[in-house]
């Protein structure tokens, strides 16, 4: 399957296979499973993943591992195809998750400095401007 750009205002709830959504103003993307199984991935951007357009096709950094569905799935996305990659074992995703709730607990905790407020700011504006021209 190759995979799709799509910026949008909106990540609609129904959503098409082969497409990654993305709203850069929210910081947001979802897409389809690759494998198939239909479950939605939700990403979080720039907090856990990076979605980029390259030609129209979709790269996403780093890698989607699947721990919710049944799948499993493990995988990424380059220039709008799938690499598939290991498996991870359940205790492996145990352990990646607890990292992650970690890491944003630390995070969530400190204050944003003066200059990070003002990257911050400028990334929404310039997203903001970029969107502008999109349409």
């Amino acid at each position: 399957m190759i995979y799709s750009y799509l910026a949008t205002n909106r990540i609609p709830k129904q959503l098409s296979e082969g497409v990654v959504y993305h709203n850069p103003e929210f910081e947001i993307g979802a897409m389809l499973c690759a494998c198939g199984c239909g479950l939605r991935i939700d990403l979080l951007v720039p907090d856990s993943h990076q979605i980029t357009s390259e030609n129209g096709l979709a790269t996403i950094t780093p890698s989607i591992l699947v721990c919710a569905g049944s799948c499993h799935s493990h995988y990424f996305i380059t220039g709008g195809r799938v690499e598939w990659a290991n498996e991870f074992t359940p205790a492996q995703a145990s352990a990646l998750m607890r990292r992650q709730i970690a890491r944003h607990a630390i995070r969530d905790k400190r204050r944003l400095s003066w200059r990070e407020r003002c990257k911050q700011i400028a990334r929404h504006v310039l997203n903001w401007f970029k969107s502008l021209f999109r349409s």
